[in-house]
């Protein structure tokens, strides 16, 4: 009924009196159920998941850094890696309730490694020559901030190449300041160690390469990815 409604359709009124009227209330509750399933495509799913992994690193390190704050005194020091930290507390022969500690946190990594796993393989299959060039952390990264792969699609190589960079732009239309010349791409592998005055040129091959895979993935097609990357790695040499 609301998609005819929607499409300009308005039904026949006619013999209408006799028939039971519609409790409107679950029509609405029905028809967006159906909208909502239909717009809700798998990389808003991945959108989704991603962000509850980003979430629930915040979490751990914060469960991290109350742990830390208690047991520094007990002399089981912290060594960059939470996971380790909260097997070291496992480990280590305390109080029941500090066990019960270290295994919520270790249960809390083993779900993170999960969804890294399970992210890393989805986006594998939805943006297989994208997650190619750049890797699948970073076009999980460039996903999320756009929104959706059709919103990425209509991106130039321009956006892409300062996509997460928003306020220095803002303060360069502004203020006058260097224009931004990487944005979430100052993570692709490499980019940072080069030096400063090439970074911009070597943001600027990847973002226009990664234009070309958007676009196959969006449309199921495939290319030279290979060949994409070895131009990228050429640039990179100093």
């Amino acid at each position: 009924m609301f998609e005819n409604l929607r499409e300009g359709i308005i039904p026949e009124t006619e013999n209408t009196c006799s028939e039971k009227i519609p409790d409107l209330r679950e029509l609405l509750l029905k028809f967006e159920k159906e909208r909502i399933n239909s717009e809700f495509s798998h990389d808003q799913y991945i959108i989704k998941m991603y962000s509850v992994k980003k979430e629930l690193e915040e979490i751990i390190n914060l469960y991290l850094e109350k742990l830390v704050s208690i047991y520094t005194l007990l002399d089981i020091k912290y060594s960059n890696d939470p996971c380790m930290y909260f097997s070291k507390l496992r480990n280590a022969g305390l109080h029941d309730v500090d066990n019960a500690a270290a295994e919520m946190g270790s249960k809390m990594c083993e779900f993170r490694e999960y969804l890294n796993s399970y992210l890393s393989n989805e986006i594998g299959k939805y943006m297989p020559n994208t997650v190619s060039l750049i890797g699948s952390t970073l076009a999980l990264d460039f996903l999320l901030k756009a929104g959706s792969l059709e919103n990425l699609v209509k991106y130039p190589s321009s956006t892409l190449q300062i996509l997460g960079a928003e306020k220095a732009f803002f303060n360069h239309m502004r203020k006058g300041t260097p224009p931004p010349k990487h944005g979430i791409l100052f993570n692709y592998a490499g980019l940072s160690a080069l030096p400063p005055n090439q970074r911009g040129k070597v943001a600027r091959t990847i973002a226009n390469k990664m234009a070309i895979t958007l676009k196959m993935d969006y449309f199921n097609t495939s290319g030279n990815t290979d060949g994409m990357i070895a131009e990228i790695k050429k640039r990179m040499i100093v």
